[in-house]
């Protein structure tokens, strides 16, 4: 195989796995482990087909491995196969001839046209897109019609096969030479022939039969076009199960001095029709006259180059493929992400926003989704979203529109722990007196600074004692203290009496045990502490209606 044949096949081959591998790791929504398995797969199948079709040779009728190696067809114009009746004396021993025009080249058995044409696309893919195939008929070497048909049978079915290796169908010409008068090529196209004399202008056969003796040879032209017509076209064009009908290109008929029997199919076709007997001649045309060469500027416009053939179309069509799944799996996954926000959406919007503790949850899902959409659109949607059908931004504004419609539970209020602050009896009191010592301003002032008046709040200075004495005269001395500590506030501050409740509690609410001397210390105390009260604290004359007196009148 060329260089160029194999670097075609490893080149549809790796585009090949590109477009799989693509449409698999970006598309495709399946585990990462099944993605590594086909990935496998598809690297080995790849690798078989480069096998397969470096490794393969054409193949010969009688099973021998042809051994061709084309020289570089660097012509732009036609590359004709040429199959059928004498081709040594066409192509003089040659394998294939080349002219300015196009290539002609030989195909020595019908039955292996498809695997010549193998190994052109092999060697040379460009040129698959100039190829066509030209039938060489000699009806004066042919004494069975059924024969001849039979041969006309495989080269249509050849050819269909070879278009099926093309990607295209080709084109056929067929090239026939009866025993007769001499006379130049006659190519029907469509059905216009054109008469082409040697070295001369192209004629029409109205004009061409004015000229010497040609009249006298038009019939035996006409007769030999019936011939093609009756017999090789109508086996071409016919209906068969096997390959579809094809319609002849172009016609290429001539007749010339040919050794002549009457044995054969186109002495019995002449004979019966004419009556006529041509005499027998022996005398060979020139090489340069024997192709058709007329037919090469006929197939020109429709020698295209093209790269590659049956392979190419199949790349294409694997590509076009490829990209279909690619926007059907797109679609899927974007109704897939478009399916999970509505879901959460649902649910927000289904769960009252009284039930704080799952509406909370619906939250956070809300949030890892909006999250989600803004990094994709930090650093663009995955591809599997891509392709046109992305709604990305339609789902953001949609979860936001949700986030902001909710209410957070609303903190209860707790009351405040009263401030409580403790004075050591001794050192505002001497003992067993209830008035305050001339050194204990300090300490009231310092210890007292955070106990402001305010409204609705009372401030509450309650006496304590140690168990110490009588109770009676406990009780009585911390009610005395705690009333001295009032009136020090309530004079210093300048504080309305309303502010004030004073208590004596004696020895009934210890914080320690009275057994020792520290414990017994630690109860001789007076407490202040604010403790809130709707009514307390009231500036005169500015008293709220009490809830038993509606707009504040007396009844």
């Amino acid at each position: 195989m060329r260089k160029s044949a194999l670097v075609s096949v490893v080149l549809h081959t790796l585009l090949a796995v590109a477009a799989l591998l693509w449409l698999l790791w970006y598309f495709i929504p399946m585990g990462n482990l099944l993605k590594v398995g086909i990935t496998l797969l598809v690297l080995g199948w790849a690798g078989w087909i480069v096998w397969k079709n470096t490794g393969r040779h054409p193949v010969q009728a009688n099973g021998e491995v042809a051994d061709i190696d084309l020289p570089l067809l660097e012509t732009q114009g036609p590359v004709v196969l040429v199959c059928g009746d004498g081709l040594d004396e066409l192509f003089q021993q040659q394998s294939l001839r080349k002219t300015a025009q196009g290539w002609w080249i030989r195909v020595d058995n019908t039955d292996a046209l498809g695997e010549w044409m193998r190994t052109l696309l092999e060697q040379q893919p460009r040129q698959a897109g100039q190829l066509s195939v030209m039938y060489a008929c000699q009806p004066d070497q042919h004494q069975d019609e059924a024969v001849l048909r039979g041969a006309v049978k495989a080269l249509r079915h050849q050819v269909f096969q070879a278009g099926k290796l093309a990607g295209f169908d080709l084109p056929v010409v067929l090239s026939c030479e009866f025993s007769g008068p001499e006379t130049p090529w006659v190519v029907v196209r469509g059905d216009k022939p054109v008469i082409y004399p040697e070295d001369q202008t192209p004629l029409a056969l109205d004009d061409w039969q004015q000229a010497g003796d040609n009249l006298g040879k038009l019939s035996i032209l006409g007769q030999a076009f019936a011939f093609i017509q009756a017999t090789l076209t109508d086996e071409l064009v016919k209906t068969d199960r096997l390959s579809p009908a094809i319609q002849p290109f172009a016609v290429a008929f001539r007749t010339r001095a040919m050794p002549v029997t009457t044995q054969t199919l186109w002495s019995h076709w002449l004979w019966r029709r004419t009556c006529l007997r041509l005499p027998a001649g022996a005398q060979p045309a020139m090489p340069s006259r024997r192709f058709p060469d007329a037919v090469l500027p006929l197939l020109a416009p429709f020698a295209v180059s093209l790269q590659g053939g049956q392979r190419t179309r199949r790349l294409v069509l694997l590509i076009g493929l490829c990209a279909l799944a690619a926007l059907g799996f797109s679609a899927n996954n974007n109704r897939g992400l478009i399916t999970q926000v509505s879901t959460d959406l649902q649910r927000w919007y289904a769960i009252p926003m009284t039930h704080y503790e799952p509406k909370a949850q619906s939250l956070d899902a809300l949030k890892q989704d909006v999250l989600l959409l803004e990094r994709w659109q930090r650093q663009g949607e995955p591809m599997r979203f891509s392709l046109g059908y992305y709604p990305g931004q339609r789902l953001w504004l949609a979860l936001q529109q949700a986030i902001d419609t909710y209410v957070p539970p609303s903190t209860p209020q707790t009351e405040a722990e009263p401030k409580i602050v403790r004075l050591d009896s001794l050192s505002l009191f001497d003992s067993g007196k209830a008035v305050l010592k001339p050194d204990s301003t300090k300490m009231l002032v310092n210890s007292l600074v955070g106990i402001k008046a305010r409204p609705g709040w009372l401030i509450v200075v309650s006496g304590h004692t140690d168990n110490t004495g009588n109770a009676k005269q406990n009780q009585l001395l911390s009610l005395q203290r705690a009333e001295a500590v009032r009136n020090w506030m309530r004079d210093t501050g300048d504080v309305p009496e309303s502010c004030f409740a004073v208590q004596g509690y004696g020895d009934s609410r210890p914080l320690a045990p009275n057994d020792t001397d520290a414990g017994r210390a630690q109860n001789r105390r007076v407490e202040i502490s604010l403790v809130p009260q709707a009514d307390a604290c009231q500036v005169p004359g500015n008293h709220p209606p009490s809830s038993l007196d509606g707009d504040g009148t007396q009844h």
